[in-house]
């Protein structure tokens, strides 16, 4: 008689202590990938491309917009102005001259909300440039130039310099009295 040794197989994963998991911001057609899978990355570099091409006309339309409303509130101020040299002078009445006042008030709030909306959209137009969040590692990228993703799509990892886990599945019930945990 001798000792008998049971052993077993099991499928293991191994994942990175400190992993990113990168999901874009929003939803586009992948236009570019940057890097490849094992790339050493910095934080802030890029690694994909979301087709950014609506935002960009968003953009541009809220800037012709803007543009639009800085000359509007121009004429309204002149308007104004003049209103108040008429009334100064007694030939315009104080209804007409509240009238300018509240045109030139509301031109210039319109314009306060479209530079407001300008700067949002340049903001949006950021999140089609998806970048490493830290230094690390590129992990797999499964999706590839031409997919459309969503905010919900993982587009890669990003795995810091720290160390592995090993996750073994073992089913307990037929183990737990003779698992040994060693080498």
């Amino acid at each position: 008689p001798q000792p008998v040794t049971i052993t077993s197989e099991y499928v293991g994963v191994l994942k990175s202590r400190r992993s990113s998991e990168i999901r874009p911001q929003v939803d586009g057609i992948i236009t570019q990938i940057v890097v490849k899978s094992g790339d050493r990355v910095a934080p802030g570099s890029a690694l994909l491309q979301i087709d950014p091409q609506r935002e960009q006309a968003a953009l541009e339309s809220n800037r012709a917009s803007r543009v639009a409303q800085e000359a509007a509130v121009r004429f309204a101020q002149q308007q104004y102005d003049r209103a108040k040299q008429l009334l100064d002078a007694g030939a315009m009445s104080q209804q007409e001259f509240e009238q300018a006042e509240s045109t030139v008030n509301t031109a210039k709030a319109a314009l306060v909300a479209l530079k407001a909306r300008e700067r949002e959209a340049g903001v949006q137009l950021q999140y089609f440039r998806v970048t490493a969040p830290t230094a690390g590692v590129v992990g797999d990228i499964p999706v590839r130039v031409g997919d459309r993703v969503t905010t919900s799509t993982v587009l890669t990892t990003v795995d810091q310099q720290a160390g592995l886990e090993a996750y073994v599945q073992i089913p307990i019930e037929r183990y737990f009295r003779i698992l040994v945990v060693g080498d």
